[in-house]
C-alpha cells in the first residue's frame, strides 16, 4: 500500500514560476497546461538529510535528484520541485502551490504576486512537500511541492545577471 509523507525543509529558491502569473508553460508540461516549478537549495546537509530521511528518491528516470549548478545558495546543490497546472485525474492535486509570506514572522498572510512581486533567485525559504510512493527511496515516488514560506525576499531583477547596457555576445 503507498505511504503519503510530508516534509519541511529551510532554503533558497532560484527560478520560481510558483504563480499563475508565471508558470512554465513550455513544451516540457504541454499535457498538464503547465506547470510550477523551482529550484529549490537546502540551506544546510540537515536539511538536504530531511529529504533523504523521508525517503525521498536520491535520483529518477537516470537523473540525480540534487543537482549542482555553480551557485552558492545554501549547500550549493539543488533539486527541482515541480507541482502540476492541471492534474486531470486528480482535480485538487493540480494548480499553484500556497505561498505564504513570513517575512514578519509566521503567519497565514498569503503572499500577492500583484503586490508582493515574483521571488527572486535567492529568496530565503520554507517548503513543503509530499512524496507519495510505495516505499522509501523508490525512484517511481511521486513528489510535489505543496507550499512556500517567503522568509527573506531577493528582488527579481529581469534578465537575471546580465548587464542591460551590455552589448550582446554571440
Amino acid at each position: 500500500m503507498a505511504k503519503s509523507r510530508w516534509i519541511e525543509m529551510h532554503g533558497f529558491l532560484a527560478w520560481a514560476k510558483v504563480f499563475e502569473e508565471n508558470y512554465d508553460d513550455s513544451e516540457y508540461h504541454e499535457e498538464t497546461d503547465g506547470a510550477y516549478v523551482c529550484n529549490f537549495y537546502p540551506s544546510t546537509e540537515a536539511e538536504k538529510q530531511k529529504y533523504i530521511d523521508a525517503g525521498g528518491p536520491m535520483s529518477a528516470m537516470g537523473h540525480d535528484t540534487f543537482k549542482k549548478d555553480g551557485d552558492d545558495y545554501g549547500i550549493g546543490e539543488y533539486m527541482k520541485c515541480v507541482r502540476k497546472r492541471v492534474n486531470e485525474r486528480f482535480p485538487s492535486y493540480g494548480g499553484a502551490p500556497m505561498v505564504f509570506d513570513f517575512r514578519e514572522g509566521p503567519s497565514t498572510k498569503l503572499w500577492s504576486y500583484e503586490d508582493d512581486g515574483e521571488l527572486g533567485n535567492g529568496t530565503e525559504v520554507s517548503v513543503k512537500i509530499s512524496m507519495y510512493g510505495n516505499k522509501p527511496g523508490d525512484p517511481r515516488t511521486i513528489k510535489r511541492l505543496e507550499k512556500i514560506a517567503v522568509i527573506d525576499l531577493e528582488e527579481y531583477t529581469p534578465g537575471g545577471d546580465v548587464d542591460p547596457d551590455a552589448p550582446p555576445s554571440f
